[in-house]
Parts: C-alpha cells; sequence; structure tokens
C-alpha cells in the first residue's frame, strides 16, 4: 500500500475540485513563504510546511460561486467560508494523521485581538506556526492571488503598510515586522513565482539549510 503524503492527499481531493485546483499555485507559494518566515522565527519544521501546504484544503466543501463571489457574502455564506479551517483540521487529522499540522491549520485565521475564527483566540494563545501562515496567506492574496482577473493586486510595498497597519489586531506585529525585513533583503521580484530570476534565487537558497524543504 503506497503511504498518503500530503502532496498526495491535496492531488487526490483536488483532482475533481475545481476550487482546489484555483488554489494549488496559492498554496504552494504561502508553503515557500512560511517556511522562509518559520526558518527565520526559528519554528520551521516539516509540519509547518505540510500545515502551509494544505491551509485551504477546507475549502474542498465550499462553492464556487461563494468563495469567489465578487459582492458581500451574506452571513451564512460567511459562515460557510469560514468553516474551512475547522474542515481542513479534520481532513488532516484523520487522512494523514498529523495532529500539530491540523492544529496549525486551524489556527492560520485567528486574530491576535480575539475576532479570528474559528475559535477566537488572543495572542499566544494561537501557534506561532499558525500566526506564521496567516501573514503569507494574506500577502500572497493581497500582492499575487490570480484566481480574480478583476482583482487589482497590490505592490508588495502596500502590502507591507497593510500588514503592518493590522498589526497587534489580525496580526503578530513581531513576525510582521520579521516578514518584511526578510522579503525586502531577498528583494522578491513581482513575478517571481513565474519567472526565474538568478539572484533572487541565490538569495533564496542561502536562507535555507535543506533546498528540498522549498521545493
Amino acid at each position: 500500500m503506497i503511504k498518503r503524503t500530503p502532496e498526495t492527499l491535496f492531488e487526490e481531493i483536488a483532482q475533481d475540485n475545481e476550487v482546489l485546483q484555483l488554489f494549488r499555485n496559492h498554496s504552494l507559494r504561502v508553503m515557500y513563504l512560511s517556511t522562509l518566515l518559520a526558518k527565520k522565527a526559528g519554528c520551521y519544521d516539516d509540519d509547518l510546511r505540510i500545515a502551509a501546504f494544505l491551509h485551504d484544503i477546507g475549502k474542498i466543501g465550499v462553492a464556487k460561486e461563494i468563495l469567489l463571489k465578487p459582492d458581500k457574502l451574506t452571513p451564512m455564506e460567511k459562515t460557510i467560508i469560514e468553516s474551512h479551517a475547522h474542515i481542513g483540521n479534520v481532513i488532516v487529522r484523520k487522512e494523514l494523521g498529523k495532529w500539530r499540522a491540523a492544529r496549525f491549520i486551524r489556527d492560520h485565521h485567528e486574530d491576535w485581538n480575539g475576532t479570528g475564527y474559528p475559535r477566537g483566540l488572543i495572542g499566544e494563545e494561537i501557534s506561532i506556526q499558525g500566526r506564521i501562515i496567516r501573514i503569507c496567506d494574506t500577502f500572497d492574496t493581497m500582492t499575487y492571488d490570480r484566481r480574480d482577473y478583476r482583482k487589482q493586486n497590490m505592490s508588495h510595498q502596500d502590502a507591507f503598510d497593510e500588514l503592518r497597519r493590522c498589526s497587534w489586531s489580525q496580526f503578530d506585529g513581531n513576525l510582521v515586522e520579521e516578514f518584511v525585513s526578510m522579503l525586502k533583503e531577498l528583494e522578491l521580484p513581482p513575478n517571481w513565482y513565474d519567472t526565474f530570476h538568478y539572484p533572487f534565487f541565490e538569495k533564496l537558497f542561502s536562507k535555507v539549510q535543506k533546498p528540498t524543504d522549498i521545493l
């Protein structure tokens, strides 16, 4: 029997699910960014990598019409979308037996001030890994996510400003500063995921002990 991995789990679920296919590249970018930030913060391990890659796996139960709705969500639609953190937690626990990774997935929409979901955790009650994924997920959504071609993506600097504006309300402000300084040092190109930039990748690989962590 072939052992199921995070990658095969994602592909198995996504192959017949248009929503998860749309999220695949976003999930990989969040995994790369989260790996770098976790290494900088001294809390990297494989459970973080798994959780960052599978953070949106719970969206399998959300209709595309709701997930990509351009107008304001109804209260019921908002509840449906918010359920993905809990559903992802359950999938990763039951299908992979990864309890820590599942917890990080559950935590990745908690807000520092306690207004997030699904449990309304406050501050350091939220796992540091969940806080890291939250920042990287938000940054990618603001700057690079191409699911909705009608959306005007932010510049990196505008996204940094927004992360800082929401520090200590939505985000761990210390991790935001770590993240911003890390990406400025790396000089992350605007189209970094689609185009090979040798100077960027040279800097990138100098930040990781094993290139396989981000491949």
